[in-house]
């Protein structure tokens, strides 16, 4: 499923300098210096709901949580006016890749949990979004 949301917002956000896949925010954060624009793409919960089956087969609800981040960097920008400014492009270009889209057959659409900024000092802030969709679970 990660893969299949990279190559979505490849295909859809433009604006994006890249579009990789990350462990978690922190490794983010802390463990690189990518350039202004780079995305990431981050797995973040499951939940799982109990089997639906009670004779044969296996058919469980997952609910899916991922976070999309993405990086600004302004290092001219001492309030953090600019880098706030830039937040709507990149926010506006994967909302339209991901709001009402499926990356699975026969699961829910993404839907928006929230999202929020943060300064990393130095000129570089994080916007990390939260996406929830479902996939289903089968087995014999």
């Amino acid at each position: 499923m990660i893969e299949t949301i990279v190559q979505r917002l490849q295909a859809n956000a433009p604006s994006l300098h890249s579009v990789e896949i990350a462990e978690d925010i922190e490794a983010i954060a802390e463990g690189t210096k990518s350039p202004h624009g780079s995305c990431f793409v981050v797995p973040y919960r499951e939940k799982a709901q109990p089997n639906r089956l009670t004779t044969g087969g296996h058919r469980q609800l997952i609910g899916v949580q991922i976070v999309v981040a993405f990086l600004i960097r302004n290092h001219n920008d001492a309030k953090g006016a600019a880098r706030a400014k830039a937040f709507d492009t990149f926010k506006s270009e994967i909302e339209q890749a991901l709001a009402g889209w499926s990356p699975t057959t026969g699961g829910d659409p993404f839907s928006l949990v929230g999202g929020e900024s943060t300064s990393m000092g130095n000129g570089v802030s994080i916007y990390a979004q939260t996406w929830e969709t479902t996939r289903f679970l089968t087995g014999s």
